[in-house]
């Protein structure tokens, strides 16, 4: 008797999971084409621990920055949400994000950094420099300096 049960039971479960509506997919926003452009940059900074950062606009993912990187983001005129997201072991770490007004006769920039293990987006008045998103030269370490120290003779 229960082994019937079981089958009616999944059989049914099989037959009501093909009825379900399913809900239409939405396509991805396309950030190649529009009137205006922002720049996003990953900045290097000293406290960044090298985690790519993955960029959204308006809630869309629009692509993954690593350090230094940059890309550019095509969009309507209009008020516009930059932020992000990291991913980390224990999942995703929502990055805030900043609110910029963009318009065709002006390109905006807008850049990611990490200051006091704070990250953040933020905008900025000018583009970041190219030395600036360069990578950061490894530096050598500072440790205690050796000389050599020659013994009087007459000691």
């Amino acid at each position: 008797m229960i082994h019937r049960f079981t089958l009616a039971a999944v059989a049914a479960a099989f037959a009501l999971t093909g009825c379900a509506k399913h809900a239409p997919a939405e396509p991805a926003p396309d950030f190649t084409s529009g009137p205006t452009r922002v720049t996003v940059t990953h900045v290097p900074a000293k406290t960044d621990d090298g985690t790519k950062v993955f960029v959204t606009v308006d809630g869309s993912d629009a692509g993954a920055l690593a350090i230094g990187e940059s890309m550019e983001v095509h969009l309507p005129a209009g008020k516009h949400e930059v932020g992000g997201y990291a991913r980390s072991l224990i999942g995703r770490v929502t990055i805030p994000s900043v609110e910029v007004t963009t318009s065709p006769d002006d390109e905006k920039y807008v850049g990611y950094s990490v200051a006091s293990s704070k990250p953040a987006f933020s905008e900025l008045s000018t583009p970041p420099t190219k030395q600036a998103v360069a990578e950061p030269k490894a530096q050598d370490p500072q440790g205690p300096k050796i000389t050599d120290v020659t013994q009087d003779p007459q000691a």
